[in-house]
């Protein structure tokens, strides 16, 4: 399997990104970040492949070529890429395996379910955003990757741009200062800065790093409630978003979002709550949980009015990212709602199919 040329590789991801179900469903901003999240496999005819399936039933697509898909003893003839388009190979969950038998000269997509399921979700946070503040949306992609922002739920990122306050800083000046208390986190999206610390030994401050513009500090003395281990002094005039202490607390300390493990809500809805699937259609007809209702999660805020008050509901996806983000909606809409803890993909129980 030889690595492929760029020119190459770039053709099969615009075909990819262009022609081929969940991706071509995903915004721009999002298409750039398809390459982290999948891996190419090129094979000649005759060849065989070996893969193994994360852990929730990753997608397996045809680029080009022809192939056979063996899993369990079963074989499954794709000839051609017109077959995984709209509808791809579903791979077991680790640590089973699949081979995989090139009939022709072949290039396979194999992609990450999961992290599939969050670059959707967060497609989702930016269109709420962009809905309500146009300045806020133009902010979420430059900082999105920020280690605060890693660390908390989806369903509290929109809470936390919301939060955020801006400041001007001019170059030269001190932003935090080391073996201070912490009392905000700080992302840059203009300008740049150096971090200095001090060692046990050091007689003057050294610089450990420069940041830019989606880098952020000052999180781990709200982290670990110790003092600041490093003084940040600005190189350029610079923009910084600014989320206050008591804020990064609530958020990373406490979910607004309440989820439910799946034994005990196959028993919620046995009494009465009502399973709510917030997934594209395309993922409901591959399987779903019988009885429940399909609202996708970016039709939810229009179809509101379809779900009583005097309701309660659970909401679901393929791993939770996208349920949290229904839940959150609907809880701020007075409806009494829980989150599938681990969506579908870790639902043991019985599920339905279209096909």
């Amino acid at each position: 399997r030889s690595v492929m040329q760029s020119v190459k590789m770039k053709r099969v991801i615009d075909s990819l990104t262009k022609n081929y179900y969940p991706f071509n469903l995903l915004t721009e901003e999002r298409v750039s970040e398809v390459t982290n999240l999948v891996r190419f496999i090129e094979m000649h005819e005759g060849e065989i492949f070996q893969v193994r399936g994360g852990k929730g039933n990753d997608y397996l697509f045809v680029v080009e070529g022809s192939m056979e898909l063996i899993t369990a003893g079963t074989i499954r003839s794709v000839v051609g890429p017109d077959d995984t388009r709209k509808k791809p190979l579903v791979l077991p969950k680790a640590p089973s395996t699949s081979t995989v038998l090139a009939r022709s000269d072949t290039i396979i997509c194999h992609a990450d379910r999961d992290m599939l399921d969050d670059l959707i979700a967060w497609d989702e946070v930016v269109h709420v955003a962009e809905d309500t503040d146009s300045e806020l949306f133009a902010r979420l992609d430059k900082v999105r990757n920020s280690l605060v922002f890693k660390r908390l739920p989806m369903e509290c990122v929109e809470t936390a741009f919301s939060r955020m306050t801006t400041e001007d800083v001019k170059s030269g000046e001190t932003v935090i200062k080391q073996g201070e208390d912490g009392d905000a986190y700080y992302v840059i999206t203009e300008g740049s800065a150096d971090v200095f610390q001090m060692g046990l030994y050091d007689d003057e401050p050294k610089v450990v790093a420069t940041l830019g513009e989606g880098d952020a500090f000052g999180d781990e003395a709200l982290v670990s409630g110790g003092k600041r281990n490093e003084t940040v002094v600005t190189t350029s005039d610079t923009k910084l978003l600014v989320l206050q202490k008591s804020d990064f607390d609530e958020l990373i300390g406490g979910q607004l979002v309440k989820s439910v493990n799946p034994k005990i809500a196959k028993t919620m809805v046995e009494t009465g709550y009502e399973f709510i699937d917030v997934r594209y259609a395309e993922e409901f007809d591959e399987h779903h949980i019988p009885g429940c209702t399909l609202i996708p999660l970016y039709e939810l805020k229009d179809r509101m009015p379809e779900l009583p008050a005097n309701k309660k509901f659970i909401t679901y996806c393929h791993s939770g990212s996208r349920s949290a983000i229904a839940a959150m909606i609907l809880s701020q809409n007075k409806l009494d709602v829980q989150t599938l803890e681990g969506g579908i993909r870790d639902w043991p129980f019985e599920t339905e199919s279209n096909y």
